[in-house]
């Protein structure tokens, strides 16, 4: 950003505060309490060299975030080099319940691209959690795409989230739940399988992968 529209030096303090524990709660008050000007000083700190004043500056945005916010906070959810900070980019772009208005840009849009093409797992499953609502068609087409992929964690963040995009989808979940369970994974995600099965209707292959795991850890 040039120097012209940079923040007064008061407000980048403020702004860099908010990259602090000790002073991050004091900062985000007034800084909220200086209307436009503290949203401008806020969309400023995103491109700080430190990557906790960039983290702090888009967590503030997620309670008082406004429009004006929305397209600085997407090209950080894309392109910030720090994954912390991409992920609460995205959570503060597309999270409503904790503004006072909800944003009007293409939340679904971010969390689709977010989900298929970041680098990081972790911030693609929390994309993903998002991808609930609202309904939108790019979704389920994203959602199959996922749901091709071989990380089993993401398999099923894509499953739950596509049946909710399209609740008469007829995807085979007690059989991508087995799937995970009897696979190379991690032993925590085939735990959240077995969990996810018991959530589901009785089946006969579910009988029949517990009594394969049960034969394999005897």
């Amino acid at each position: 950003m040039s120097n012209d529209l940079a923040p007064t030096p008061e407000l980048q303090t403020l702004v860099v505060q908010l990259g602090s524990w000790d002073s991050c709660r004091a900062a985000e008050m007034v800084l909220a309490s200086r209307g436009e000007a503290g949203i401008a000083a806020a969309i400023w700190g995103l491109s700080h060299p430190n990557v906790r004043v960039r983290g702090g500056c888009a967590a503030f945005m997620d309670h008082h975030g406004t429009d004006a916010y929305f397209e600085p906070l997407q090209q950080v959810a894309l392109h910030d080099p720090a994954p912390s900070v991409r992920r609460m980019a995205v959570h503060s772009a597309t999270c409503q319940e904790c503004k006072a208005c909800p944003l009007t840009g293409d939340l679904i849009g971010l969390l689709i691209e977010v989900a298929l093409r970041d680098p990081n797992r972790r911030i693609r499953l929390h994309a993903l959690w998002g991808m609930h609502r609202p309904h939108d068609p790019r979704a389920v087409a994203a959602l199959k795409r996922i749901l091709r992929e071989a990380d089993p964690e993401l398999q099923i963040a894509a499953y739950h989230a596509l049946v909710s995009q399209d609740p008469t989808f007829q995807g085979d979940a007690i059989g991508l739940h087995i799937q995970v369970a009897l696979s190379g994974a991690h032993k925590s995600e085939r735990l959240k399988a077995l969990l996810g099965l018991r959530r589901l209707p009785p089946d006969p292959r579910a009988r029949a992968a517990l009594s394969q795991i049960l034969v394999l850890a005897t």
